[in-house]
């Protein structure tokens, strides 16, 4: 366990070792700068109300993947085995709150949660749970319409629209619901080798996600498109590459490469020159970069893509056939 008071340049030992003797810990919240819980795997959670300078051990069965306190008293605990706890002591006692899993020990890694009250929670195999009363009452609402190995990550922006993923047959995928996690429609067709492992978005527009190999995805538009950094190489010039696969039906990949920090933008045009979609609006660092475009939402024809970083500006022509 570490700690950090100035924004991560250096890091204090809570709790340290030695090598094979402790638990692993998959979870930690903290509701100020003093109040916090930390847990994983050896059947319990630490609680400190200063600040980890002291830790009191709170015993609970089975793995914790995640925890989430609204406040000192209440909070919620998930893990393997379709284990869900909550708590209205500070963590002190635990009970089962109001769930049918069908006798089914769905793995739960992640909550999301919005404004204290409505909650999400995605099983292992894609089952969708949500609370209305901070995790006494849960219903099932949803399934994610693909077989899954693990579902990871699962984020809420407001009560209707949200985001989970996870590692599939293959590859790892995205969904996206805009009706409070009852119907669920894969994001992407990307190949993303590995797994989804977490996902954050700052609002309606604004996301991350991360997973395997190294992998960040950035999204300016609820996740229509997500940015990958795939090098931060330096590169000698400015290029623009001819997408592929062209012609295409519904995505597509368009990489690009900057040799300096700067503005950027990349835009889709018709071949009336209409803007039909902003890919990328916002200052980039040097590095070389791929864009996963999905026409799904636009006709058969020929279109355009325009960048324009500084004095660099490139246009190449792309073919959408359905």
């Amino acid at each position: 366990m570490l700690k950090t008071t100035n924004g991560g340049t250096n890091w204090t030992a809570i709790r340290n070792g030695p090598y094979g003797t402790g638990s692993s810990y998959f979870a930690v919240h903290f509701i100020n700068k003093n109040t916090g819980w930390i847990s994983g795997t050896g059947q319990k959670i630490w609680k400190t109300t200063n600040g980890g300078d002291s830790l009191v051990q709170l015993f609970i069965a089975d793995i914790i993947n995640s925890i989430f306190f609204k406040d000192a008293m209440t909070g919620l605990v998930c893990g393997d085995g379709g284990f869900l706890q909550r708590t209205t002591n500070g963590g002190y006692n635990w009970y089962t709150p109001n769930i049918n899993l069908n006798f089914i020990g769905y793995t739960f890694y992640k909550f999301s949660t919005i404004n204290n009250q409505y909650c999400w929670l995605v099983g292992s195999s894609g089952p969708v749970y949500r609370s209305t009363d901070f995790g006494s009452n849960w219903d099932s609402v949803g399934f994610i319409p693909e077989h899954f190995n693990a579902l990871y990550s699962i984020k809420f922006t407001n009560i209707n629209t949200g985001w989970c993923g996870g590692g599939g047959v293959g590859q790892g995928r995205l969904f996206k619901t805009t009706n409070s996690g009852y119907t669920w429609v894969r994001q992407l067709n990307l190949t993303i080798p590995g797994y989804i492992g977490d996902i954050y978005f700052n609002n309606d527009s604004i996301g991350w996600a991360t997973g395997s190999n190294g992998m960040v995805l950035y999204t300016t538009n609820g996740g229509l498109t997500f940015v990958n950094q795939i090098s931060t190489e330096t590169p000698k010039s400015f290029e623009l590459h001819q997408n592929y696969p062209n012609p295409f039906n519904p995505v597509t990949k368009i990489n690009f490469a900057l040799p300096k920090q700067g503005f950027v933008t990349l835009k889709i045009y018709d071949i009336t020159g209409r803007e039909m979609q902003t890919l990328v609006s916002e200052v980039k660092q040097a590095g070389y970069y791929t864009v996963d475009f999905n026409g799904a939402s636009l006709s058969s024809g020929v279109y355009f893509y325009k960048i324009q970083a500084g004095d660099f500006l490139s246009v190449k022509r792309m073919v959408l056939v359905k």
